[in-house]
């Protein structure tokens, strides 16, 4: 996988412009401007400093701004407290873009018993190129300056700065950055410097905590911005956070002053970006499509299957996508390539389409933002088809369905960058109308522990994109391979009855998956067990649920069914059950119906909203615990079953087997001889007799919330004396079912009811009875 890659990077790289020289980092003086900030070397250690094995005294950028660049100094003075802090802090680390970043370094000081000493040689610095996002598919010419320093003890205070200046030709005239307030490691003194010409005008927001403004000053000039904190507590936000919220802590600076601007900006840069007579002709040939919608999921499914993602992101084409016609004869793009391409190909067909921005990580949070292109993180297409607006994301893969059928996209706001934008645009995420995965387990299992086991599993909309894209990069062998394993978790002994059938329905999006096993030996534990696996991450829950201050998030919107049937020789010892629950952002209902020779077991789960308050998460917590609790049956083998693991091979009888033979002969002639079959026959006409009469009514569940069967007990013990004293229609008395399951729910009145399985000791007729548990 790696080497085709590389080889396509390279074909990629050959049609760069050369660069004169590799990166070269000078080690130079600090610039003029830069105003020194005193560090406090003798500030005490506190314990909770120390835990990186670093005491970062200075945390310091100063900024400065002008129209040809802005230049960006940055110290950071630590102390090395512990070996720990060797081991980190022994190495200088500078990342910086070679395509419009220059890098200078001005010194690295070690100060060791009140002597200042520098460690940093030019000759020292290497450059390497990592390009840490070449596995997500983006090249952008990303260096780090890397230097091993020499002699570093605990004990000492090391003094590291170096600036960096930024020509980013599409943002002159511009300022966007982020100001962090906080770090991972607690700092003595955070300090830092804007300098902008005056007549920028630049609007600033705290996101992640209180309000933080600057000293504002006129300094030679130019307007000083400066934000300064002292004794900076390591921030340990919450997990689970929706990604909505900006729980970072930091300051937002943007000179753009609405998004109408942001608009305008991103619509200059697609000016003079042309086709090709190659896209002219494609989109020619979709004309003769009978429908528009035809022709648009063409141009869609073309741009999505058919032009890999790849991003070459060198200097303007970090934000400028590069010329569709370009993109089309390559057959690569990154996300705003791919847009504009399929924007393009769809204009022809008179289907108005535009690029739209998005953040694919904070989603509908870029409406609290302020207005930027920073904001955004990815690029999709909003497009006007028969009536309705389709929004599509052109990166990804396998995404079918006609207009109404695919998948929703989960960004929730959009910035559309067409003339006349002024503000963002929402996309609505609707509901499924039913599951998106509808599973189907049918399990036949025999006495002989033989048996069989057909699953079908049904996805649409969302779900089905992915299991057509997972399922693409399988082969039959690894699907059946993967399926296997993945059943005998439940059933050791299975083996697969031929290759996973997979049937695909593009046009209303739905992937059907059928797998059929054979089973052996399935009672060799004693037992069974059939659950639902597909609630493993909708159930999730955070680290910390007590003391919380932000929301948790919940995976929305999901609706998930799952059915069970099972089928046995044996009467099986399940009890019925039937119930609902229900928390502030979720519900599953779930039913147990036994039957003659098995019982169905279902469970169905719906996300009712996308996030959890924290005066709700009490609830959330309870209802999500008592879901989990839910997730599985487990029953016994059937009584008189007894696994073949358990038996001998040898065909020989043995002696206890020949001496039980033995006596079962003697009791049949005893039984001859005491004319116990004459009084047998007796007893069963008495039997047929008492079957005659009217039976008892079994009472139900629903019956029982009423309240009027309910029985008070102190004990389950004292349950079990009060079950003997039942009595049958049949004149019979009861005992509890062994090892039967308990069912537990709250009735009507609010009350917690245990509900028991018993049955008659003379006709063995089931009966439910429910106990209202209250210890003195």
């Amino acid at each position: 996988m790696l080497l085709p890659r590389f080889l396509l990077l390279l074909s990629a790289l050959a049609t760069l412009p050369a660069r004169a020289e590799e990166a070269r980092v000078p080690v130079t003086d600090p610039p003029s401007w830069v105003e020194p900030t005193r560090v406090d070397a003798e500030r005490p250690l506190r314990e909770q400093d120390a835990v990186s094995g670093l005491h970062v005294l200075l945390s310091e950028e100063q900024v400065r701004v002008s129209p040809e660049l802005t230049e960006r100094f940055v110290r950071q003075v630590r102390r090395v407290v512990s070996s720990r802090g060797v081991e980190t802090g022994s190495q200088l680390e500078v990342k910086f873009s070679n395509t419009h970043e220059r890098l200078r370094l001005h010194g690295v000081w070690r100060i060791r018993d009140g002597v200042r000493t520098q460690l940093l040689r030019a000759e020292d610095v290497k450059v390497i190129q990592q390009e840490e996002r070449l596995d997500m598919g983006i090249y952008s010419d990303e260096r780090t300056a890397l230097v091993f320093l020499q002699d570093v003890r605990a004990g000492d205070l090391l003094d590291e700065s170096w600036t960096v200046e930024e020509l980013h030709p599409l943002f002159r005239g511009h300022h966007l950055d982020a100001i962090s307030l906080a770090d991972e490691t607690p700092v003595a003194h955070f300090v830092h410097r804007l300098l902008v010409p005056v007549d920028l005008k630049l609007h600033f927001k705290t996101h992640g905590a209180a309000a933080a403004e600057p000293v504002v000053r006129e300094v030679g000039g130019l307007r000083e911005y400066r934000w300064e904190r002292k004794d900076v507590p390591t921030f340990t936000g919450e997990d689970g956070v929706p990604d909505d919220l900006a729980v970072w802590p930091h300051v937002q600076v943007s000179s753009f002053q609405s998004w109408e601007e942001v608009a305008t900006w991103g619509l200059a840069l697609q000016d003079g970006l042309e086709g090709s007579p190659e896209l002219t002709a494609l989109a020619d040939s979709w004309r003769s499509l009978p429908t528009e919608e035809a022709r648009f999921l063409a141009a869609v499914r073309f741009v999505q299957d058919e032009v890999r993602y790849l991003g070459i992101e060198l200097g303007p084409n970090t934000h400028q996508p590069h010329a569709p016609g370009q993109v089309l004869s390559q057959r690569f793009g990154d996300c705003k390539d791919k847009a504009l391409l399929l924007a393009t190909l769809l204009r022809p067909l008179g289907i108005p389409a535009h690029v739209a921005l998005v953040n694919s990580r904070r989603r509908g949070g870029v409406a609290s933002e302020l207005p930027s292109p920073y904001a955004f993180n990815h690029a999709i297409v909003r497009a006007q088809v028969a009536g309705r607006t389709e929004w599509v994301d052109a990166t990804m893969t396998h995404q079918r369905g006609r207009l109404g059928a695919r998948g929703p996209l989960p960004y929730a706001q959009a910035l559309v960058l067409a003339p006349g934008t002024t503000a963002l645009e929402p996309i609505p995420l609707t509901p499924p109308e039913g599951p998106e995965l509808d599973a189907h387990y049918v399990l036949s299992v025999k006495d002989d522990g033989t048996g069989t086991l057909a699953v079908t599993q049904r996805y649409t909309r969302t779900q089905a994109d992915r299991a057509r894209s997972w399922l693409a990069n399988l082969s039959a062998e690894q699907l059946t391979t993967r399926s296997r394993d993945r059943r005998r978790a439940l059933f050791p002994k299975l083996e697969p009855d031929g290759t996973p059938r997979v049937q695909d329905d593009a046009d209303t999006n739905t992937v059907t998956l059928e797998e059929h096993y054979t089973l052996t030996d399935a009672w060799a534990s004693g037992a069974l067990a059939v659950a639902v696996t597909q609630l493993s991450e909708e159930l999730v829950l955070p680290r910390r649920t007590e003391g919380r201050v932000l929301p948790v998030e919940v995976p929305y919107p999901t609706h998930v069914r799952v059915r069970w049937e099972v089928h046995a020789d044996s009467l099986l010892n399940v009890a019925p059950e039937e119930k609902t629950v229900e928390g502030p952002a979720s519900r599953m209902e779930l039913s147990v119906v036994p039957g003659f020779g098995g019982f169905t077991y279902q469970v169905e789960y719906r996300s009712l909203a996308d996030r959890v308050a924290p005066d709700a998460l009490a609830r959330h917590v309870e209802a999500v615990k008592e879901m989990s609790s839910h997730l599985g049956i487990s029953f016994r083998a059937p009584a008189g079953v007894v696994s073949s693991a358990s038996t001998s091979d040898d065909p020989r009888l043995s002696r206890n087997t020949s001496l039980a033979i033995s006596g079962v002969f003697l009791v049949v002639v005893g039984a001859l001889v005491l004319g116990i079959p004459r009084r047998l026959r007796q007893f069963m006409h008495e039997r047929k007799a008492r079957r005659a009469a009217p039976l008892r009514p079994v009472r139900h569940l629903r019956e029982r919330e009423q309240g009027a069967a309910v029985m008070i007990v102190e004990s389950l013990d004292q349950a079990d004396q009060r079950i003997r004293a039942e009595r049958c229609s049949c004149g019979g008395t009861f005992e509890r079912v062994p090892d039967a399951l308990q069912l537990r729910h709250t009735g009507s009145d609010g009350r917690s009811i245990t509900v028991l399985r018993v049955r008659c000791t003379s006709c063995s007729a089931p009966q439910f009875l429910s106990f209202d548990v209250r210890p003195n």
